[in-house]
């Protein structure tokens, strides 16, 4: 194992270079340069708003009810002006002012996670959580883009044996018109060194494009066959854990004797008994980043090779934000932001999807 460890320190995996040097080249669209303008809802820590910015899309307003995750997108995205506070209060006329533009390409975002785990159990689409949906559309009625992304958690599509999916995409059918088209996207297929699933729901103004499709740029080596010439395997999780002393984000968690005894016995790929956190293994990609309670910390997994949870930005790193991209608050703040965010690399795969049919 030290021979391990001195080996994810150096950095010396040739992957492992190649992964953060590719990262740490991305940069935002100019807004002169960029072929579409969004306005991004529930921005979080700005994953989604980030890898779209890297296909050519200009987010030239971003809203979130947390402040403390607008200011993480102003600080990285100068561009973005960012609106603190309840979607409910946001109209159209105010976005158009603020992005200082009387059309508005794209809608995106999603409305947070919670609000749908208590769907078919507590009144679904009737809880206040579940009517940030219907925000989200009247905005899109309101904005009339030439499209809207819309992502969440993959369960959404199973929750209540699949009746509350199908009551979302008749809401939006209804009550915008648009032309929907549903995609499953793992970031691990985008060179996301995490295993990662969400549901996007694209939806088109006008007629539905014949040829729109999210390319994959990584596969599972299981399924990878003769003729994916283009396609590499997916990228294992030690890639993002070396070269990360002195980076921002990089506060190392001090754990008490007890814990680091916990840590010590659990293996790589095993799962702590008393926490239930997962143990990274090398060889390959990691599993979903979490989050964590809004009370508490976050709920990092524990490092393949040192005896301790993981840091925000190997955290980051696993969802494929650069180094450059700083996340603002406290520890919670930061685990949060990483953990809800969508993988920017998975989102620019998306972006340039996109861009193949509209720009």
């Amino acid at each position: 194992m030290m021979h391990q460890l001195a080996a994810v320190k150096r950095g010396s995996a040739s992957a492992s270079r190649d992964y953060v040097r590719k990262l740490n080249a991305l940069a935002p669209v100019a807004p002169e340069q960029s072929w579409a303008t969004a306005v991004s809802l529930f921005c979080g820590g700005g994953g989604l708003d980030l890898g779209l910015s890297f296909a050519g899309v200009h987010v030239s307003v971003a809203s979130d009810l947390e402040a403390q995750y607008c200011e993480t997108v102003r600080t990285n995205l100068p561009g973005t002006i960012t609106l603190p506070g309840s979607v409910r209060d946001l109209t159209g006329s105010i976005l158009r002012s603020k992005a200082r533009s009387r059309k508005i390409d794209l809608l995106v975002g999603g409305p947070p996670c919670q609000a749908f785990s208590i769907l078919g159990r507590r009144g679904s689409f009737e809880d206040p959580r579940g009517q940030l949906v219907y925000e989200y559309i009247r905005l899109i009625r309101e904005l009339r883009p030439k499209a809207f992304v819309f992502e969440n958690v993959p369960g959404l599509l199973t929750l209540n044996g699949g009746a509350d999916w199908q009551q979302l995409l008749e809401a939006f059918k209804a009550e915008t018109g648009y032309k929907l088209q549903p995609v499953l996207l793992n970031s691990a297929n985008f060179g996301v060194p995490q295993i990662r699933k969400r549901v996007f729901l694209l939806g088109f103004r006008g007629r539905l494009p014949s040829n729109f499709v999210v390319t994959d740029t990584h596969r599972d080596p299981a399924a990878i066959t003769l003729f994916d010439r283009d396609v590499e395997p997916w990228l294992p999780c030690e890639v993002a854990l070396g070269d990360v002393d002195g980076l921002p984000n990089h506060d190392i968690r001090i754990h008490g004797p007890r814990v680091r005894a916990r840590y010590l016995s659990t293996p790589q790929g095993g799962r702590d008994r008393t926490d239930h956190t997962d143990r990274l293994e090398c060889g390959r990609p990691s599993g979903t980043v979490l989050v964590g309670s809004k009370a508490g910390g976050g709920r990092p997994h524990i490092h393949p090779l040192e005896h301790r949870v993981i840091t925000v930005r190997e955290a980051a790193r696993l969802q494929s934000f650069p180094d450059w991209y700083t996340f603002t608050g406290s520890a919670t703040d930061q685990y949060r932001q990483v953990g809800n965010a969508v993988p920017p690399l998975m989102a620019r795969a998306v972006g340039y999807a996109l861009a193949q049919v509209l720009a």
